[in-house]
């Protein structure tokens, strides 16, 4: 049997000896080992015309204004802890 048998069989075996509440723990792991090492791409979603008819009146500066302020408060925080 080949390594990677074996190691499939050993998770397998432990994931049977794991209690029954421990299994969302475990997906959330599982979760970021398919992030850590590319599986699972991430979907790229289109985002343009999604505020399409809706009645908003903001301009350029005002997005830049507000994202000042969310930088900076963001920066306020991290450095108070």
């Amino acid at each position: 049997m080949n390594t990677l048998q074996t190691v499939r069989q050993q998770v397998h075996q432990m994931l049977e000896e794991l209690p029954p509440e421990s299994l969302e723990e475990l997906t959330h792991f599982l979760d970021f080992l398919r992030f850590k090492y590319g599986a699972g791409k991430p979907r790229v979603v289109a985002l343009g015309g999604l505020w399409e008819g809706l009645d908003l009146d903001i301009g350029d500066e005002e997005v830049r204004a507000l994202r000042q302020q969310v930088t900076t408060r963001t920066l306020e925080r991290v450095q108070t802890g």
